[in-house]
């Protein structure tokens, strides 16, 4: 690898869509700051709230804070996030989501390979001694269990890393998804495109934080 290739790796942009977060977003951002590879840069994009979002993360002074005016969901909020981000490697993690802090090298090592341009790591459930939370860990689950995975069938959007170019080459996601399924629409576009490839990394892991009952 060229110097040139190695100083744009190393500038890396984040992103996180919140929205009633008051009770993990510490967690997921505190997260990015013990990441063993520097974030060059963090935004936030706080889906007009109706908690202390915004003043949690009011007090990160170095994160970038974008708040809706209304409530717009996760496809325009990746959108308006990524198209703020000044470098082409994004990272993203859902608020509820804390990463371990290799996560970002052990993903960064794959993006650098031929067209790959998008790899999900493993999110594991958190607080399994709710069992709501333990359900969910089994049933729904948020990762492809702990083999590497070449193009699989698509990357959970909850912790991701991705090329800005490719995600404009693609035409970004579709806003019209507001609460779940953006991701797998997005994969299938980027998958449309015959030279890219995605990959999942169960090395790359992270931890989430929600915490269920049975009516949410």
């Amino acid at each position: 690898r060229t110097t040139k290739w190695l100083d744009k790796l190393e500038r890396i942009s984040f992103y996180i869509p919140a929205y009633n977060a008051q009770n993990t977003i510490s967690y997921a951002l505190d997260s990015l700051l013990r990441q063993t590879h520097k974030i060059d840069e963090i935004i936030v994009i706080d889906d007009n709230s109706l908690d202390k979002t915004f003043d949690i993360v009011k007090k990160y002074d170095f994160v970038k804070l974008i708040k809706n005016q209304t409530n717009l969901g996760l496809g325009f909020n990746r959108n308006l996030a990524i198209k703020n981000c000044k470098n082409d490697i994004i990272g993203s993690i859902d608020a509820d989501v804390e990463l371990d802090k290799n996560w970002l090298e052990i993903l960064l090592g794959q993006i650098e390979k031929n067209n790959i341009v998008m790899c999900g790591g493993n999110m594991i459930e958190k607080k399994i001694d709710n069992k709501i939370n333990l359900w969910r860990a089994k049933y729904y689950s948020q990762n492809w269990g702990e083999k590497f995975i070449l193009n699989p069938p698509f990357l959970y959007g909850c912790n991701t890393l991705l090329r800005k170019s490719a995600w404009k080459n693609v035409s970004g996601y579709d806003e019209s998804l507001k609460t779940n399924g953006e991701d797998v629409d997005f994969i299938n576009k980027i998958k449309s495109h015959q030279n890219y490839q995605t990959i999942y990394q169960p090395d790359a892991k992270c931890y989430h934080l929600q915490d269920d009952d049975i009516e949410s």
